[in-house]
């Protein structure tokens, strides 16, 4: 699986701002992904965001490559930088969940090369008493 990073630098300049029609004073910042992040990595991103503070003013939806933070404009910076927090968390929670898999494969492997040894054994036993 795949870790999913905010495209940095983020220039203002190009950076999609627009009015949340469902709350009077709340505005979607687009903030582009390098990449579509998968489910699993959503699910990770989601769990992450409900353990942070503060999460009664800002609000992420993932669509596609896209992050949309809606939020109040007071203290921009400081919730970019929380969300590049949770992001990392995530990416750790990423890097955990492929080393287990692959932690998992291996383990799979030796079972199969040990049924493989025992099965070969067998036959050899078997075949040599005839």
């Amino acid at each position: 699986m795949k870790e999913a990073h905010l495209v940095e630098p983020l220039d203002v300049d190009k950076l999609s701002v627009h009015r949340y029609p469902f709350f009077k004073d709340a505005y979607v910042i687009d903030l582009q992904l390098d990449v579509e992040p998968d489910y699993i990595w959503q699910i990770f991103f989601e769990q992450e965001m409900k353990t942070a503070l503060h999460l009664w003013e800002r609000k992420i939806v993932i669509v596609g490559r896209t992050l949309k933070l809606i939020t109040t404009p007071t203290k921009i910076g400081e919730k970019i930088e929380w969300l590049r927090k949770v992001i990392e968390k995530t990416n750790q929670r990423v890097r955990e969940y492929n080393a287990a898999r692959e932690e998992i494969k291996e383990g799979e492997k030796s079972i199969d090369e040990e049924a493989l040894k025992t099965i070969k054994e067998e036959l050899r036993w078997q075949l040599s008493r005839r």
